[in-house]
């Protein structure tokens, strides 16, 4: 990995042994935030299920690109997006970290149920499969972007550990798709086995012994870099008081297991103790119930394993709550009586001119999507209490816009965090129709269409990530759908 001007110094100062410490890239990045430097993006890719009641998701009158309302009601329902500016719950408002895209088309060319593959590949679906790897493993394995960290990248999935196109996000070259975590104890496993003590008494003496080791270590090379003080002079005596205080911070994680430390992410750093996972955890197995405190944990996790620079890069696949008594007061089977009697408007419909809907549907499927959104709005806090907001970027979709026609056109989109600086965040955007008005039946395949393709939205996170040679991402027929970053999101 290439290292900045800054980190080179830090590395000279400390010696080349230090890297083999276990949080000396927390320690680095640490010291390049002090000196002002930027620091590495993370990327979470999200999905949620049942596409979207566009009606309760769309702009309203009045709406502009900057200034619009999340908590507006209509026919019975409120605003899907209504989290992210939810202060009460929340604790402040997350308007001004979000970008709300209308109008994407994923082209899977499969039933809808099997597009959530498409979401990060940009690639339809061959058979069971898409044709290429997806934007997480492209980044973090293809161009070695996760290289620096613990865990390269991270597939978590709620209830289900089908690798079926429709159940994953995460795929690695040739579309070859990988496995999902569904154990929260295994996912804590993964991402801080040997951070933080386990309950095991043998495990929990392991982990002092590594710990005194590790102080012992760090303490000796505080001492060795306060020898280098009175060769130094005063611009560089400043710079390596920045070192010490960086390492004193180091050596007090060691004193503790889950006090609050500096994380790569850029705040505190506390992954606690590990979970006890629920009587069930899979689905049709006695897991529904206990779907929602799974996603909790594993938000929670991915809140703390990016703060602390575990992992750059990874993919929660949520899940419904198809059981009866659900919290949301929805019918039991929110597949069948939710997402497929959805009666959509025009504004639902590919924007076809079907008549008004049916407005008592769209209020149920509001209301999980709301839910969902939600759940996106608890990782932003969650982040944003640790200090890693702005470091991050979060994509999220479904895998269908209107669920009752499994149409995979106008899906509801998302881009949050602060993404660095890449994106203009704080915004609504609109692509434009993808038929015109003298043709509104057009589909794909029809010269008359121009969709607007997620595929731009990848292009566009890559080039966030650095990865400015990449103009083009995904498997599709026509190269204009591959091609080209979604413009107005820099």
């Amino acid at each position: 990995m290439k290292r900045s001007p800054t980190r080179r110094s830090f590395l000279r100062a400390v010696g080349a042994g230090a890297t083999a410490l276990p949080f000396y890239g927390l320690l680095e990045d640490s010291v390049a935030r002090a000196a002002g430097e930027t620091l590495p993006l993370r990327f979470a890719g999200i999905y949620h299920p049942h596409g979207v009641a566009a009606e309760l998701f769309v702009m309203q009158s009045g709406d502009t690109e900057t200034n619009f309302n999340l908590t507006y009601s209509s026919n019975g329902g409120q605003c899907s997006l209504q989290p992210f500016d939810d202060a009460a719950t929340y604790g402040k408002s997350y308007k001004n970290k979000i970008i709300a895209i209308e109008g994407i088309d994923l082209m899977s060319n499969a039933n809808g149920h099997s597009t959530a593959g498409t979401i990060l590949t940009g690639s339809y679906i061959d058979g069971t499969k898409p044709k290429n790897s997806s934007l997480d493993q492209f980044l973090a394995v293809e161009k070695k972007l996760g290289a620096a960290t613990k865990v390269t990248s991270i597939a978590l999935g709620v209830g289900n550990d089908s690798t079926d196109a429709g159940w994953t996000l995460s795929y690695g070259p040739g579309g070859a798709a990988l496995p999902k975590i569904i154990d929260p104890q295994k996912a804590w496993d993964t991402l801080f086995a040997g951070y933080a003590a386990m309950s095991d008494p043998n495990t929990a003496a392991a982990e002092a012994r590594r710990k005194l080791l590790g102080k012992s270590v760090v303490d000796f090379v505080i001492g060795d870099v306060k020898r280098l003080n009175a060769r130094l002079g005063t611009t560089e005596k400043l710079k390596l008081q920045q070192h010490l205080d960086s390492m004193s911070d180091l050596s007090k994680q060691y004193d503790a297991t889950t006090t609050g430390s500096t994380g790569g992410g850029g705040g505190s750093c506390s992954p606690g103790t590990r979970p006890t996972n629920p009587t069930s955890i899979r689905q049709y197995n006695g897991g529904e119930p206990f779907f929602d405190t799974i996603t909790n944990m594993f938000i929670d996790m991915l809140a703390q394993a990016f703060a602390c620079d575990i992992t750059r890069f990874a993919t929660l696949l949520m899940n419904d709550l198809s059981y009866a008594n659900n919290p949301l007061g929805l019918p039991a089977d929110n597949h069948g009586s939710v997402a497929h009697t959805y009666a959509g408007s025009d504004i639902g419909s590919d924007g076809h001119p079907v008549g008004a809907g049916t407005p008592s549907t769209w209020v149920p499927l509001a209301k999980f999507n709301r839910y969902s959104y939600g759940k996106i709005a608890r990782f932003m806090q969650k982040l944003d209490a640790l200090g890693a907001l702005d470091n991050t970027i979060i994509y999220a979709s479904s895998d269908m816009g209107n669920p009752a026609q499994h149409s995979t056109r106008n899906v509801p989109t998302l881009l949050a965090g602060g993404a660095n600086g890449k994106f203009r965040m704080g915004r609504r955007l609109k692509a434009a129709a993808d038929c015109p008005s003298s043709n509104v039946w057009c589909a794909p395949g029809d010269s008359a269409f121009v969709g607007t393709t997620n595929n731009k939205i990848l292009v566009a996170i890559a080039q966030a990530f650095g990865v400015t040679d990449v103009n083009s991402f995904g498997t599709q027929s026509n190269t204009a759908w591959t091609t080209g970053a979604l413009p107005n999101l820099t």
